[in-house]
């Protein structure tokens, strides 16, 4: 069934409140725009987003919630993302990665704030997103079980697979190594919108873009972006190598 106007109250509301939150902090930024760490998020929107979390940290922090059942939490919510994800339910799957990506921030935060940030917790935290990763892309691989989609959504799988493994392995020999235009916050920002947006288009136009066709987009993008970051890691750590 088609509810294009429900799909255009939507809309609306999300550019209103999107023109509400971001306007100041675009305007404020000023030629300061870019990037951070070579993430096309920027630093302003990361910041911005950051701050609108600080509230939340306090109130879990003296509610005595510890930042590993924050992580843990994610781990659970990128569960039902990839049920969703499965079922087609995307609107939905969509919100739950835009949630898991709220956690990932929210959890590091918590740590930071109660000097917990130590090895233990960048362990545990580097398992459960590896793992939450996976969980969401097995979903989007149950989507798409039945044809060539299938193939892209793999693609993008081993592309943000090779982001992770450059970085912790260039890490381990002793390079930090942080750039790529493709992170972890840009990931669940494009699958997470690609395919709540797939949504309201297929709304908007009563069928005539096929459901989903958005989210085909944004795994291309993440394919192609993934493997440019990966190579984008692995030329930076041969050069601090020589």
């Amino acid at each position: 069934m088609c509810h294009p106007w429900l799909a255009v109250l939507t809309a609306c509301l999300v550019v209103v409140i999107g023109a509400r939150e971001f306007g100041p902090s675009l305007r404020g930024s000023g030629s300061d725009w870019r990037p951070a760490d070579g993430g096309f998020l920027g630093a302003t929107l990361r910041g911005w987003f950051r701050s609108r979390m600080e509230p939340l940290v306090d109130l879990l922090l003296t509610a005595g919630v510890s930042a590993d059942a924050v992580t843990l939490l994610q781990l659970l919510m990128s569960g039902l993302c990839a049920v969703a994800f499965w079922w087609g339910w995307l609107f939905t799957a969509g919100w739950l990665l835009i949630g898991c990506g709220s956690l990932d921030v929210l959890d590091g935060a918590m740590a930071r704030k109660r000097g917990a940030d130590g090895p233990r917790g960048a362990f545990i935290d580097s398992v459960v997103d590896r793992y939450a990763e996976s969980i969401v892309f097995l979903g989007l691989a149950g989507l798409y079980r039945a044809d060539w989609r299938l193939w892209l959504v793999l693609a993008a799988f081993l592309g943000a697979f090779m982001v992770s493994y450059t970085r912790a392995r260039a890490e381990a020999l002793g390079v930090v190594c942080h750039l790529g235009l493709l992170q972890r916050p840009e990931r669940h920002v494009l699958l997470g919108f690609g395919a709540m947006v797939s949504v309201l288009v297929s709304h908007l136009t009563c069928g005539a873009t096929p459901a989903g066709a958005l989210l085909v987009v944004a795994l291309c993008v993440m394919a192609a972006l993934g493997h440019v970051t990966a190579l984008q890691r692995i030329m930076f750590a041969l050069r601090r190598f020589e």
